[in-house]
């Protein structure tokens, strides 16, 4: 996934990320010869330099937060998340930011922090393989999803949050026919 990439991390971001994009092809490098910036924290010394160097301030560099890695290692197609949605902002920025969009991507739950596992379930003779995420938060999952097994075809876990939304006002009229409804 990130092959011939190279990224500098803070040291605010744990060591399972880093090694993530390493496994993935990245190699780890220094700030000015980085192609991508990774930092879990905003006011962190570190991130701050990058804030007051010179290539941030031209706009020649941008700091990404770190679980960008954890939502692309979570993902089913792995070129699916969108890199924009995790620029992390400096952080006399973040209280305006949030006051005019809401809470960031990574603030939105513990749904990057998720571990696939694999369910063997066996209900009324009838076996089946499920694919879920669990986090290591939620241990008292596994027994309802035992001993609800009639529930176990249409459960999804509340770390699935729905990532698109519908169309809440569709126009009133109708561009293809040219009918008013």
């Amino acid at each position: 996934m990130f092959q011939g990439q190279r990224g500098w991390f803070c040291r605010s971001v744990s060591r399972d990320l880093r090694q993530f994009w390493v496994a993935e092809g990245g190699t780890i490098s220094d700030p000015r010869d980085a192609d991508f910036l990774f930092s879990c924290d905003a006011s962190h010394p570190d991130t701050l330099r990058i804030y007051q160097s010179l290539d941030y301030i031209e706009d020649n560099a941008t700091v990404f937060h770190a679980y960008y890695l954890s939502a692309v290692a979570n993902a089913e197609i792995k070129n699916s998340v969108a890199l924009g949605h995790f620029i992390l902002p400096p952080a006399c920025l973040q209280k305006e930011i949030r006051r005019k969009i809401g809470s960031f991507i990574w603030e939105q739950g513990q749904h990057f922090l998720m571990e696939k596992i694999t369910v063997y379930i066996v209900w009324n003779n009838f076996s089946f393989v499920k694919q879920i995420q669990k986090s290591k938060y939620e241990y008292d999952f596994l027994y309802v999803l035992f001993y609800r097994t009639e529930k176990c075809f249409i459960w999804t876990p509340v770390a699935e949050k729905q990532m698109y939304f519908p169309l809440q006002n569709y126009p009133v009229n109708n561009m293809v026919t040219g009918t008013l409804k």
